[in-house]
């Protein structure tokens, strides 16, 4: 999605993140002249808010320090103790603070119970492990430490904590294993075109809610898309399984399942009635006669059967949004240096043929959701179930028509060698076929107005 040329959302590398976390720790650091470990752990407790931060400094920057524990308090009395208490070990560690210095071991123990144990709440200072002393802990206390995972396990909780406090704007992708942070412009945005979001697709091909991270899922709400998920995908596969295995008994309704023998046609109920597999009629009505017709479906199944409806267009739709994240990639990695290579295709060429492809993923996914949206219609709203399947039919018609243009203007520029005209002629596409996507999911999401 754009605005005005520009990317709503952008996608940053972990190292990016951490630059923009540091830019912060440094403006700090160098405006009130504390080290860059002691701004850490001032930004950390002020939830990364810079602006609350520098108040705080500004107002009383001596009283802050002493309320974070960020000052010298012993003495050597105190010093003299403590080193005396481990002198048969060595590399014992204290922070910049405190007297209270620990082995290696102690501070693995201390901060694993508290950055991994601790069920992920959120941690406003590490202390020092002596349990009455008030001292933070900083990056410059951790660096001392010669076991890596746990810098890199301090570090996840210092990034973590950015991350956290910049939710707003900065969230990681969801996808197992990806490394991607995306950050969402909230200053390209009016209200109303924050509404029209289709969602966030990352780099690594993952498409996303910005709102609960589940797959992305407009016309349907975060919450309808949760009990999707939950509850009634389990509930229609376990309906379709019915329609394509089992019969609804004509005396009692009770599910019946055949067995393994396809020749057999009369099947005994448990309720003791014997009716005929293919037409439902007793052996009696048959009267010897076995040229029946047979009956593809039941009434008395009737909500069965439009499960496994709604099951297999969801399926459809799946498989055809998976087919185009596919393409998505494969035009990344193969299509796009394959022709920067041979043509004059330039990176503005690349963006735009980026952008087409991004919006075809999107579009797929709203499709695939719209199945979702009509079925919760149908349930409370049956009477616009057939203008819903009419506007999901006119709107999978013009991504068809993108993707046909798309494929028309990258055949005549290739055929040419000329992709002067390539890049205007489908940024226009992807405009018209993403403002029509806009307006459809808004018709669905306000029900239809004036209709």
């Amino acid at each position: 999605m754009e605005t005005d040329g520009q990317r709503v959302y952008s996608f940053l590398t972990t190292n990016e993140v951490v630059e923009k976390m540091r830019s912060v720790i440094n403006q700090i650091s160098e405006f009130f002249s504390v080290s860059k470990s002691v701004a850490t752990v001032i930004l950390i407790f002020f939830r990364w808010n810079s602006f609350k931060a520098s108040d705080r400094l500004g107002d009383d920057k001596e009283k802050l320090m002493a309320d974070l524990g960020l000052v010298k308090v012993f003495s050597s009395n105190d010093e003299n103790e403590s080193v005396s208490s481990f002198a048969d070990q060595e590399n014992l560690i204290s922070t910049p603070f405190c007297p209270h210095k620990f082995s290696e071991t102690c501070w693995i123990s201390h901060l694993n119970n508290l950055l991994v144990g601790n069920n992920k709440k959120e941690i406003e200072r590490v202390l020092c492990p002596n349990p009455d002393c008030v001292a933070s802990v900083g990056p410059d206390t951790i660096e001392k430490l010669k076991e890596p995972a746990v810098k890199m396990m301090y570090e996840r909780y210092v990034l973590g904590s950015f991350v956290e406090a910049n939710k707003e704007s900065i969230k990681w992708c969801p996808a197992p294993g990806c490394e991607y942070a995306v950050e969402r412009h909230e200053d390209l945005l009016d209200d109303d075109e924050s509404s029209l979001d289709l969602g966030v697709v990352c780099l690594c091909g993952h498409t996303f809610c910005w709102s609960c991270k589940l797959e992305s899922h407009r016309p349907v709400t975060c919450k309808e898309a949760s009990v999707w998920f939950s509850t009634i995908l389990d509930m229609l596969k376990s309906n379709a399984w019915l329609v394509e295995n089992t019969k609804h008994c004509p005396r009692c309704n009770t599910h019946v399942q055949r067995t393994d023998d396809p020749v057999l046609r009369m099947i005994t109920c448990i309720c003791g009635w014997r009716f005929c597999w293919r037409c439902f009629r007793s052996e009696e009505a048959h009267n010897g006669r076995w040229n029946c017709v047979k009956v593809s479906s039941q009434p008395s199944m009737s909500q069965e059967a439009e499960d496994s409806r709604y099951l297999s267009l969801w399926e459809t739709c799946h498989e055809e949004f998976e087919k185009s994240k596919k393409d998505l990639k494969a035009m990344e990695e193969k299509g796009v240096p394959t022709l920067t290579e041979n043509f004059s295709f330039n990176d503005g060429d690349g963006d735009a043929v980026q952008e087409a492809n991004m919006l075809m993923v999107q579009c797929r996914l709203v499709l695939k959701w719209s199945c979702v949206y009509e079925y919760f219609i149908a349930m409370h709203q049956s009477a616009k179930t057939q203008y819903v399947t009419h506007l999901r039919g006119e709107a999978t018609r013009t991504l068809l028509r993108h993707k046909a243009t798309q494929e028309e203007l990258m055949n005549e520029a290739i055929t040419s060698g000329d992709f002067s005209c390539f890049r205007l002629k489908l940024s226009a596409s992807t405009t018209t076929t993403g403002n029509y996507f806009h307006e459809y999911v808004k018709n669905l999401e306000s029900g239809f107005p004036g209709t």
